[in-house]
């Protein structure tokens, strides 16, 4: 099924409840991953978006933008 032509992209955020990075789509309701630490949580985001060809964006801990990939 195609998307129309419509784009997402995968966030990576931190979560100061759970003390955990999760990785969620644009659009979508539910959170697709949750790493312990921010590296794991890049490496996932990384190979989640080369397979779906998106990109990822990141932030900091304080909820700051940090970086497009």
């Amino acid at each position: 099924m195609e998307d129309n032509g419509r784009k997402g992209v995968y966030r990576v955020v931190y979560d100061s409840v759970n003390k955990k990075w999760n990785i969620k789509r644009d659009g979508a309701e539910r959170i697709i991953d949750s790493r312990k630490t921010k590296e794991e949580a890049l490496e996932r985001a990384r190979i989640l978006s080369e397979n779906q060809n998106l990109k990822f964006v990141v932030y900091k801990k304080d909820g700051k933008f940090q970086k497009k990939r």
